[in-house]
């Protein structure tokens, strides 16, 4: 969305399909690299790789600072 999320995407791997069927856990989606530091690169997903739904799973936007 970026608001609540990286605005380039999140990532996420998949094993390869099991009997035709492929299970996408939402909760193990991540910000690429460049979420974090202006100086990494991070490939961009394709334009038919974007979903048209809001995911309400996965790492949320970086703040920057640590956890206490």
């Amino acid at each position: 969305s970026g608001r609540e999320t990286y605005g380039a995407g999140r990532f996420m791997y998949l094993s390869p399909p099991l009997n035709g069927k492929t299970v996408v856990d939402f909760n193990k989606a991540y910000n690429p690299p460049c979420a974090f530091n202006d100086f990494a690169t991070c490939p961009l997903p394709p334009p038919q790789n974007r979903l048209r739904l809001r995911i309400e799973a996965g790492e949320k936007k970086y703040s920057g600072g640590h956890a206490s």
